[in-house]
């Protein structure tokens, strides 16, 4: 099966926070969907870090889409970042823009025509199911709406593989499952590598995703979904 992140004997320590990954192993396939369960604090965002190539880690090598992330050089790291999706825990407001306009404008900063902005506006809109909303302010939407339009965003530049940090916390239960719904449609058409960090074993229970807990500075699958990650019954960690 073809890989799509390949994390192995991954070690990073911190001058504060000490050890927080110790020979940390992990494998997402293409196409996967796979999801981390941890507190805050555990490592979760810092692990999206190092899948992006923002930080380097003190010791093991990280293969995302074929390609060393510790090793390329600053060009094709820039490259291969926006094949990467990102959705931050706390992601940063178009404010005084609309939708479709917020849309068009980083599509356009990445080079693409008027004509394939606003047709990708439209497409991206669609897929999150908020093209009713497309001429309404970011400042007017409410909490799910807004998750849905971060989503978009990222989605306009066509990732091949998506990292959502925490996106479920300001979320309550009806509104994650719908959230978690859509993602599985977009996952779906889309054919996206996808790995959702969570602090909410819960939250993602009835997701078709892999669940694994990072603890301790390792990732270990998670056998019984409905259990807390303090307390799951755990698999053999990736290698």
């Amino acid at each position: 099966m073809a890989i799509m992140v390949q994390i192995s004997e991954l070690t990073l320590r911190d001058e504060d926070r000490g050890t927080i990954f110790t020979d940390l192993n992990f494998r997402l396939a293409r196409g996967e969907w796979a999801s981390i369960v941890s507190p805050d604090g555990a490592g979760k965002t810092t692990l999206f870090r190092l899948i992006c190539g923002e930080i380097r880690p003190d010791r093991g090598q990280i293969l995302v889409d074929d390609r060393n992330i510790i090793r390329i050089n600053p060009d094709r790291l820039r490259t291969l970042r926006r094949r990467i999706g990102v959705v931050p825990r706390r992601p940063p407001l178009l404010r005084r823009q609309t939708l479709r306009g917020g849309l068009i404008f980083l599509r356009r900063a990445l080079g693409a025509s008027r004509s394939d902005a606003e047709m990708k506006a439209h497409e991206v809109l669609a897929l999150v199911e908020l093209q009713d909303l497309a001429d309404r302010s970011v400042d007017e939407l409410d909490e799910p709406e807004r998750q849905r339009f971060h989503l978009a965003l990222v989605l306009s530049h066509d990732p091949v593989l998506l990292l959502l940090d925490d996106p479920l916390t300001a979320l309550d239960p009806p509104q994650q499952r719908r959230y978690l719904q859509l993602l599985e449609r977009i996952h779906l058409r889309r054919r996206l590598s996808l790995l959702l960090a969570t602090s909410d074993v819960e939250a993602i229970r009835d997701a078709p995703a892999t669940v694994y807990c990072l603890q301790d500075g390792q990732l270990q699958r998670i056998v019984d979904k409905s259990a807390s990650p303090s307390t799951a019954d755990v698999g053999e960690t990736d290698e």
